[in-house]
């Protein structure tokens, strides 16, 4: 039988890329979205590919995610932990953040993978868990890729740093049930940007542009696969070399 595995967030920038990766590569593909119609017109009749509607900052979703698997009859062998709100990086114009936010922000990021984590770490089919951060949660925002007064969404740079440590301490929690956990911290993906940023990018990394989206698959297929059985607790940077400077 195939494996299964679970994607968190599959409709949306990195997640339609993994969700399509897996799916060919022969994985049973279940992935998560809060709406039903990106759901539907994702799945577009295509066999192999379950999709689940939830809302991850609702603090019964992992118990509804649960039992829709159970009623499916499907059990998960790999986690990605990709889900994310672009709702909860707003900034007040003098440049704080409101109380609200950060508790969004660490509720999706840190809260809903770590709950996620412990309920499928449960049912005995589990064996890797992968967590999606950011090189904002290793290193510093860099003004210079910014225009004008730019206000840092400090509450996502912290969460994500906070994920990378959720990893480290998950993995040794798990490891006596034979449960690897990883994270992979991206550098800045094409899509939601103008020229201009993109340019500025370009100059501030080594490799001179910004990641392409179907670039992101690669280090995720290589921790869910069978040569990185030995690699646990680990933060992959994939960014082109951003953080080396």
């Amino acid at each position: 039988m195939p494996d299964t595995i679970l994607i968190t967030g599959g409709t949306g920038k990195i997640g339609r890329q993994l969700v399509e990766y897996f799916l060919q590569k022969g994985f049973v593909v279940v992935f998560s979205s809060r709406s039903q119609e990106h759901i539907d017109e994702f799945i577009h009749g295509r066999k192999g590919l379950h999709g689940i509607q939830l809302d991850f900052e609702d603090s019964d979703a992992v118990k509804k995610l649960k039992g829709t698997l159970q009623k499916r009859g499907l059990q998960i062998n790999f986690l990605v932990n990709n889900v994310r709100s672009l709702e909860t990086l707003n900034v007040l114009d003098d440049g704080s953040i409101p109380d609200k936010n950060w508790h969004r922000e660490y509720q999706i990021d840190v809260v809903t993978p770590y709950k996620l984590s412990l309920a499928l770490s449960k049912t005995g089919a589990l064996k890797k868990i992968v967590n999606i951060s950011s090189i904002y949660g290793v290193s510093a925002y860099n003004p210079h890729l910014y225009e004008g007064d730019f206000s840092p969404a400090l509450q996502y740079a912290c969460a994500k740093a906070a994920l990378i440590q959720l990893t480290r301490c998950l993995a040794v929690i798990f490891a006596p049930r034979k449960i690897a956990v990883n994270c992979i911290s991206y550098g800045g993906v094409e899509g939601r940007v103008d020229a201009d940023f993109m340019r500025r990018y370009a100059q501030l990394c080594p490799a001179e542009r910004m990641m392409k989206e179907q670039e992101t698959v690669g280090a995720v297929g290589f921790l869910i696969g069978k040569e990185s059985e030995y690699i646990t607790g680990q933060n992959i940077i994939v960014d082109g070399g951003w953080t080396i400077w």
